[in-house]
């Protein structure tokens, strides 16, 4: 692990909770309509980590599929902890928030901001993109 102390995180109540063996890459804000109904939020923060990076470390993620994709949600309470292309991607979005200190992983980019809702003010210092931008060594690779 190339981080000087682990991350971890969790879910709500406790019952869930990781460890990432790295730290996220490609941190986005997402404004997309299945985020915001999923998560019950004006969009989510996303940050990628290797699947193998990702340890569940207790508890159970219950996957639900939908539009082609995998959200994870903890199985005791329902925060949504991971965003998944599918079973066998090399990478897992996790939910930024759901580290037990996200401070140091700001979004570096907005995404779908089409979709985003009118009373919601983006961050001019961060690029925007109506949907998902093409996928660039990780950045906007987050998709919905």
């Amino acid at each position: 692990m190339n981080i000087s102390h682990k991350l971890t995180g969790g879910c709500l109540c406790g019952g869930v909770r990781y460890e990432l063996g790295e730290r996220p890459f490609g941190v986005v804000d997402c404004h997309c309509i299945d985020c915001r109904r999923s998560a019950g939020a004006p969009y989510v923060t996303w940050g990628m980590v290797q699947r193998e990076k990702f340890k569940l470390v207790g508890g159970t993620i219950r996957r639900v599929s939908f539009a082609g994709r995998l959200r994870g949600f903890a199985a005791c309470c329902g925060t949504q902890i991971l965003f998944e292309d599918a079973l066998d991607c090399p990478r897992v979005d996790v939910a930024i928030a759901t580290l037990d200190d996200p401070r140091p992983f700001a979004p570096a980019k907005a995404i779908w901001i089409e979709d985003k809702l009118p009373w919601v003010t983006l961050d001019p210092c961060i690029p925007a993109s109506p949907t998902t931008p093409a996928r660039t060594q990780g950045q906007g690779e987050k998709m919905t």
